[in-house]
């Protein structure tokens, strides 16, 4: 793994990390990123749950007057249930936050 794309790597993985709508439903236990599917699966200790669920976050990156931002158009998980409102919520909506300072640039740089 080159610098650039580990740096890239790393960005998203810290988005994820501090991402506050995360925190609001679980614990994040692990993340792996794969950069050709531009995707995220997160393993998450639901509050509540002794097991953790695994969700397939898809994702992009964009310009704005922020900075660059991560957006998270679709999630997939087996969980039926989560399953079901990720689809119902990501038909209309999508979340986006900016990367961490000084890290989107490496983010969009293989892209």
């Amino acid at each position: 793994m080159s610098f650039l794309s580990n740096a890239r790597d790393k960005a998203i993985k810290l988005y994820f990390q501090r991402n506050e709508f995360v925190k609001r439903f679980g614990e994040l236990e692990n993340i792996d990123i794969n950069t050709d599917e531009s995707t995220a699966t997160l393993t998450i200790l639901l509050h509540g749950e002794t097991n953790p669920t695994t969700v397939c976050t898809h994702y992009y990156f964009e310009d704005s007057d922020e900075g660059t931002m991560i957006v998270i158009n679709k999630a997939e998980s087996e969980r039926v249930m989560i399953n079901a409102i990720a689809e119902w919520w990501f038909k209309d909506n999508s979340i986006r936050g900016p990367l961490p300072k000084g890290t989107g640039l490496f983010a969009k740089i293989l892209f």
